[in-house]
C-alpha cells in the first residue's frame, strides 16, 4: 500500500513536471499589434487602420460604417514609418465612395506623414477602404475622424 501510495505521488508529482514545462508563453509585443494582422476600429464616427507589416501580403477590403453628412469635415491622418519594400513592390491605400469612384489613393513607397481636412459636400461620402498589400515591410497607421460643423 505504501508503495502503491509512492507510486501515485511519483505519477501525479511528474505529470505536473511535464505539463509545467511544456506551457509556453505567448510573444510579448511592446506596441500591442501582431506581424501580419490589421488592427480595424471601424465606428460611426471613427475608422482606424493599424499594421505592423513584415512581407505583408494581402488585398482587403472595410465597409465603412462612418455616419456622415453633407455637412460634415473629414479629417485623414496617414503615416507610415520603416519601410522596406523593393520598387517594384508597390502598395496602395485607397477610399471609394458608393459608386466606385476614389476620393484617396496612396501608393506606399516610402516613409510619410499625411494629414488632410475635407468637407464631404465636396469629396462626398466614403463608404469603404482597401488596401493591397504586396511584400509591405514596416508600420502603417491611418484613420478617419468625423468632424462635424456646429449648425
Amino acid at each position: 500500500m505504501k508503495n502503491y501510495k509512492l507510486k501515485s505521488l511519483f505519477n501525479y508529482l511528474f505529470g505536473v513536471l511535464i505539463f509545467i514545462s511544456s506551457c509556453v508563453a505567448p510573444p510579448e509585443y511592446s506596441d500591442g499589434l501582431m506581424n501580419n494582422l490589421p488592427a480595424i476600429v471601424n465606428e460611426i464616427d471613427y475608422f482606424s487602420l493599424s499594421l505592423f507589416g513584415e512581407d505583408f501580403n494581402d488585398s482587403l477590403i472595410w465597409d465603412l460604417e462612418l455616419n456622415l453628412s453633407e455637412n460634415d469635415i473629414l479629417l485623414s491622418t496617414l503615416i507610415v514609418k520603416d519601410l522596406n519594400v523593393l520598387s517594384s513592390e508597390l502598395s496602395t491605400l485607397v477610399m471609394t465612395v458608393a459608386s466606385g469612384d476614389t476620393i484617396f489613393n496612396a501608393n506606399i513607397v516610402n516613409d510619410i506623414i499625411f494629414t488632410s481636412e475635407d468637407s464631404i459636400s465636396v469629396i462626398g461620402i466614403p463608404s469603404s477602404i482597401s488596401l493591397n498589400a504586396q511584400n509591405f515591410t514596416g508600420r502603417l497607421e491611418y484613420q478617419l475622424i468625423k468632424n462635424p460643423v456646429s449648425r
